[in-house]
């Protein structure tokens, strides 16, 4: 049996329960050099293995109890932190235990290493945070510093023009260095390592230049090429704040690693990317954006005249710590209105200045919020110019906190999920429970059969009853199917 899912412009790939045999020669990917390891990447703890080595030596982490204790996703708020603690200089001579405290870290969360590049042409700086009893890790890429050449360099061959540049090179390295180390650890200790990217602008676009890497490069000598071994690579989740919008980059790198036509592997719709946006400006219009898009409204009431009529509207409209208090720092999610009602809206269109597109959808949009003195403008009082059809490049739906696409998922963990869900249908067939079996522990079982029993597909999302089910949901069923395998395996025999 397969269903058809639809990914991306022209782009459609079989899901399949069972493997499609194939015969004939292989399908060769292309050779490329245009992405190579940063051998000249300094990390400010190189043997940040070692540490965390240290933590789990005389630990006893089993299957079970990382399970047991799966955690949430860091929320919105706690990355938007991350991605703002990126830009504070670590010291000359500074350890980093000093940066550090310097830095004031979320609750349970320390500092693995800084990773920089400080050539003049270059300028990376990122760093990786992680939370030791959560098994989880955090690589946040700096925004665009404007004292440095290689920072503002990047901005204009990478972000403007879409060039390979060294700061993606710079920020592959540092992430795959993370990725390994993680990888030994599930090897060595059987440890279930969740990874997360960030950043804010140029850092956003970094990050998710870093989701593409790690989920389909590996590296072989100092290049990086496309993986053999796609399903078990890491699938990271990707959450950026005013990224100028990244989709067309990635574009150019699927069809850079990948074939063009029959046999490809690479499908960008697969990658877990989530960007909050505030008023449309000059920077978060610069292209498409790709995965879930989010519109989110910080307060701007202290925006003059100067400020919404100069090119300061930019820099004030996709500032970082405005984002930051949209947020709610109790909930990790965004404020609620006066009424109760969370401030955020699901993008469905989107204005585009850059590439092949003109400024005219900015500017219109631009227009219509000047004509209305109102910076978040609802389209309902513009005379349409044909019925049925929307007058900007600028549309939002209302937000459900109980949705989420299925992107957050690998697809190996989608297909585990569309099984699962085949056979709740008929229970007088199947004893779900009996799948959990391995796991060895009735109460165990049972948690796995409940937090299962609340979630629904429609098309290319996964909604929940409540956010809080999902939010549960999502981790519970990465962290299942990395450490009890054989789950998989009962539901897709039991098919």
């Amino acid at each position: 049996m397969s269903s058809i899912v639809d990914l991306e412009d022209g782009e459609i790939e079989p899901l399949r329960s069972q493997p499609l045999q194939l015969t004939g020669p292989s399908v060769l990917p292309p050779f490329s050099g245009k992405l190579s390891v940063d051998e000249e990447l300094k990390l400010s703890n190189p043997y940040f293995k070692q540490t965390i080595d240290d933590f789990f030596e005389h630990k006893k982490v089993t299957p079970l109890s990382q399970l047991k204790a799966t955690p949430p996703f860091p929320t919105p708020h706690v990355l938007a932190q991350f991605a703002s603690k990126s830009c504070i200089d670590q010291k000359e001579r500074e350890t980093d235990a000093q940066y550090e405290t310097r830095l004031d870290l979320p609750d349970g969360w320390k500092l693995l290493t800084t990773a920089s590049n400080s050539r003049r042409t270059n300028g990376y700086f990122g760093a990786a945070y992680w939370q030791p009893e959560y098994q989880q890790v955090v690589v946040a890429h700096r925004e665009t510093d404007p004292k440095s050449l290689g920072a503002v360099w990047t901005d204009l061959r990478g972000v403007l023009l879409n060039q390979y540049v060294l700061q993606m090179h710079s920020a592959s390295t540092f992430a795959h260095k993370v990725v390994e180390v993680l990888r030994e650890f599930k090897l060595k200790f059987g440890l279930s390592f969740q990874m997360f990217y960030t950043g804010h602008s140029l850092g956003g676009w970094l990050a998710q230049i870093t989701t593409f890497t790690t989920k389909y490069l590996e590296v072989q000598g100092n290049r990086f090429l496309k993986s053999d071994n796609i399903p078990q690579s890491y699938h990271p989740h990707t959450v950026v704040f005013g990224s100028p919008g990244c989709k067309m980059m990635l574009s150019q790198m699927k069809d850079t690693f990948d074939v063009r036509h029959d046999g490809r592997s690479i499908f960008l719709k697969h990658l877990d990317i989530t960007t909050y946006l505030s008023a449309p400006n000059r920077i978060n219009t610069r292209h498409k954006h790709l995965g879930t898009i989010y519109r989110i409204f910080p307060d701007l009431s202290d925006m003059g005249w100067w400020e919404k009529n100069t090119a300061l509207y930019n820099l004030m409209t996709n500032n970082l710590h405005k984002t930051l208090e949209a947020f709610d720092p109790e909930t990790g999610q965004v404020k609620k209105d006066a009424c109760g009602n969370l401030e955020i809206q699901v993008v469905a269109d989107w204005p585009v200045t850059g590439g092949s597109h003109s400024d005219k959808e900015y500017e219109c949009f631009s227009k219509c919020a000047r004509h209305l003195e109102n910076y978040h403008p609802h389209i309902t009082d513009i005379t349409l110019p044909l019925e049925g059809y929307h007058p900007l490049r600028y549309q939002t739906k209302t937000y459900d906190e109980g949705v989420s696409s299925l992107s957050v998922f690998s697809q190996e963990e989608c297909q585990f999920l569309r099984d699962y869900r085949r056979l709740r249908q008929s229970p007088e067939r199947f004893k779900l429970k009996d799948l959990f079996s391995v796991m060895e522990d009735s109460e165990a079982q049972e948690d796995a059969y409940k937090i299962l029993q609340d979630f629904e597909i429609e098309n290319d999302k996964i909604r929940c009853t409540k956010g809080i089910a999902l939010q549960a949901l999502i981790p519970y069923v990465k962290r299942l199917l990395q450490l009890f395998p054989q789950v998989k395996e009962s539901t897709t025999n039991a098919l």
